[in-house]
């Protein structure tokens, strides 16, 4: 093995505290969601593993990532960071052998209110890796499926991209594990199991059972076309056409189905689905720091947040309503367990549908309304800033900066808001210029030494005003490290 250099990353991780029975495939699912494996290195006995992935971007976006997100494998938590080893020569690839790991999912489909098909779990696994075989069955009630991939890597990025994610807007949620089947078995196609090796036997299979809510077949994937999906129940107008959208960009369209782009497909049957809470609640904050107007900035990056109330008698825990359901989840899948003003946070959804103000005015300060406030990221419908929602990282987008204000200027506001000076920072391209001929530069990315101190930045300075009618406006970046 090549020593790497102590004060530089590496592409080669070491994973710590692991369990007895942690094998080379979980190592592998830990981190494959962040690049490819191109080795492993397990030490069973000490609970230490070896990892090595193919750039050292993608090992600091996985360590970044797993700074704010606790790491774990069969429910146990486990620890990363970089290793002092620059590569790894005794191992081998985990995926390069035939074999060395699962290739069949086993799916568990929860709180299914619209019927999920062949095609569409076909359309969605697809994106990963060639699809062999789905079969699917109820059992104790659940619609479960068995889905067979040809490649155990992809199948384990598949399986850590999409679990826990839902197929329709707030309902459809996927359970995902590997099953203990080597491969699946089909005699004959029909609508509840197919062999997609054979496309001779797949042709003209459709799906006969009624949508849950529906009552009419649902089409294929071949079959949809304006007219059906206009017909389908509960389906509204404008989704019609996003979803064509979408079919008319093919698989592409989908942008690969992460956690921060499958919402493309979320919303689109929204119609008739029994809407879930827009209401989080977040608890072990820390009640001498935090205030609404905190809250409304962090929450603020994830959906437009309505109302804050900090509970009177638990200064530590606060409910904050959104504009929708849907941007709730977005905030949960994104803020749950990140820390700020020095605490972990936990963000779970609420039962209540709203957030009241108070009748009395001596917790009135806990409770703010934001509902007209002019800071709302997303009330333009089509909004530019909703292909630009990033998971907190260490490194902020800043844009609307003046040509009068210089690196320099950037950094005092970043020390002055965060208490320590930035790492890196670069300015993005503009072609715009002001009445002097001077470049506005207007934008530039910012690293910060931590995501906690990345998060009071954006806390602090989004907003912050820096001229005459001239607001920063901030929002965490594409990439965790400035490129």
């Amino acid at each position: 093995m090549k020593m790497a250099d102590n004060s530089q990353p590496s592409r080669v991780l070491h994973v710590r505290s692991l369990p007895a029975s942690t094998t080379e495939f979980d190592i592998q699912s830990l981190v494959s969601a962040f690049g490819q494996v191109t080795g492993v290195m397990l030490m069973r006995q000490r609970g230490q593993a070896l990892v090595e992935l193919e750039s050292e971007a993608a090992a600091v976006q996985c360590c970044n990532f797993y700074k704010t997100t606790q790491a774990a494998i069969r429910e146990n938590p486990v620890q990363i960071q970089h290793s002092r080893h620059a590569e790894l020569t005794m191992a081998h690839n985990p995926a390069s052998a035939s074999g060395e790991g699962p290739t069949v999912l086993h799916i568990i489909v929860e709180n299914m209110v619209y019927q999920v098909t062949l095609d569409v779990l076909h359309t969605i696994f697809s994106k990963y890796d060639s699809v062999l075989r789905i079969i699917t069955f109820t059992k104790n009630g659940q619609f479960q499926a068995l889905i067979e991939m040809t490649d155990s890597a992809k199948a384990a990025q598949a399986k850590l991209t999409l679990d826990g994610q839902n197929i329709y807007d707030r309902c459809c949620t996927m359970k995902i594990d590997f099953s203990k089947m080597a491969t699946l078995t089909i005699t004959s196609n029909n609508d509840r199991q197919r062999d997609y090796t054979k496309p001779d036997q797949a042709e003209g299979v459709t799906t006969v059972r009624p949508m849950m809510l529906g009552g009419t077949p649902t089409p294929t994937a071949a079959q949809v076309t304006a007219s059906s999906l206009a017909s389908i129940p509960g389906m509204p107008a404008h989704s019609v056409s996003a979803l064509q959208s979408i079919m008319a960009g093919g698989a592409a369209g989908l942008g690969g189905l992460s956690p921060a782009n499958l919402s493309t497909l979320t919303g689109l049957v929204g119609g008739g689905v029994p809407s879930a809470s827009p209401v989080v609640l977040v608890s072990n904050l820390n009640e001498e720091l935090v205030t609404p107007k905190d809250l409304f900035m962090l929450f603020g990056v994830y959906g437009d947040v309505q109302r804050v109330k900090i509970l009177f008698n638990k200064k530590d825990t606060a409910l904050i309503q959104f504009a929708s359901g849907q941007q709730a989840q977005t905030a949960h899948r994104h803020l749950h367990r990140v820390s700020f003003q020095g605490k972990v946070m936990h963000v779970t959804n609420s039962k209540h549908m709203n957030v009241a103000m108070p009748k009395d005015s001596q917790d009135a300060h806990l409770t703010q309304d934001y509902t007209d406030s002019v800071l709302h990221r997303y009330k333009q419908p089509g909004s530019h800033n909703l292909q630009n929602i990033y998971a907190p990282s260490a490194t902020l987008h800043i844009s609307n900066v003046p040509a009068t204000l210089s690196e320099e200027d950037i950094g005092q506001l970043v020390l002055s808001a965060a208490q320590c000076a930035p790492v890196a920072f670069k300015w993005l391209p503009s072609q715009r210029q002001d009445a002097e001929q001077r470049v506005d530069r207007k934008m530039a990315l910012v690293q910060l030494p931590s995501t906690e101190q990345s998060i009071q930045t954006l806390v602090t300075l989004h907003n912050y005003k820096v001229g005459d009618k001239r607001y920063l406006r901030v929002a965490f970046a594409k990439n965790p490290t400035v490129q």
